[in-house]
């Protein structure tokens, strides 16, 4: 069993805290994996690093969740039902929001069931230095208000740094290695390791403008969509029971899938920024 308590990795020289997660979503193992690299060999120059299981009972049967999506449990309390609060994804994400509060810039690491989904950067603007550094060519911006409840989300709202990173399908075989270079990325923009290579990359901005929430527990994709698939206004996405479901914008598409569950959402749409 992955500990529930995090790695604590400290410089012994006061200053900020950085937090790195790792398997918010239980099937995302490859960041699991970059964590376990680390948690014996990193050595930090100052200040403190906590480095943090998190769905820790679907990490240990390699599911996405055991209730509900950890990643969208970091909301007010007023916000959950008392069956949602009597969740394991609840209970676990208020044994992390202690560790986030005392944490200045937050990397939670994540990857797509999609095969051949590309690496991306998930986190608003004001992370736009941090990520200029990270190997990837992608950036989305406006998930804090279309997908509530996430780590980056709870990190912006406080006015701290929150970036999630996707690298690509879960079984590809550079995830971990991806996972790694975005945590050395990270690191050396606070000072906490040397700098191997100080260059920025170019970025391709796109920001979230739609989010459809499933409504009953049988909705059906109408094909396989990669993620960043090109669509277009009034195309046919989906059936949602028996009513079908059309885009709203021109764009690209993101994590559409079949689900069956109410109230999650289903695919996002973004468009260029």
């Amino acid at each position: 069993m992955k500990q529930s308590q995090p790695i604590i990795i400290d410089s012994g020289i006061p200053g900020p805290t950085l937090t790195i997660i790792g398997g918010t979503h239980g099937d995302e193992i490859c960041w699991v994996q970059a964590i376990n690299s680390l948690k014996d060999t990193l050595s930090i120059k100052r200040w403190k690093l906590y480095l943090i299981y998190g769905n820790i009972e679907a990490i240990e049967k390699n599911t996405r969740q055991i209730e509900l999506n950890l990643n969208r449990m970091y909301r007010n309390n007023s916000t959950f039902t008392e069956g949602e609060k009597n969740t394991i994804e609840y209970k676990r994400s208020r044994e992390i929001i202690p560790y986030l509060d005392e944490s200045d810039a937050l990397l939670d690491l994540h990857s797509s069931p999609s095969i051949g989904s590309p690496a991306f950067i998930i986190c608003e603007e004001n992370c736009r230095d941090v990520i200029d550094r990270f190997p990837f060519e992608t950036v989305c911006y406006g998930f804090t208000n279309m997908e509530p409840g996430g780590t980056d989300g709870y990190m912006n709202s406080r006015g701290k740094i929150g970036i999630c990173v996707e690298c690509g399908n879960h079984n590809a075989p550079d995830a971990t290695e991806k996972a790694l270079s975005s945590i050395q990325k990270f690191l050396e923009y606070f000072g906490m390791i040397d700098v191997v290579e100080d260059t920025k990359n170019q970025k391709y901005i796109y920001r979230a403008v739609w989010a459809y929430k499933t409504k009953t527990t049988n909705f059906k994709v109408t094909k396989k969509f990669s993620d960043f698939e090109n669509i277009t206004i009034w195309q046919l996405i989906w059936y949602d029971g028996d009513e079908a479901i059309y885009s709203e914008f021109d764009g690209k598409i993101l994590f559409a899938r079949d689900r069956d569950q109410i109230g999650v959402e289903w695919f996002v749409t973004i468009t260029a920024y």
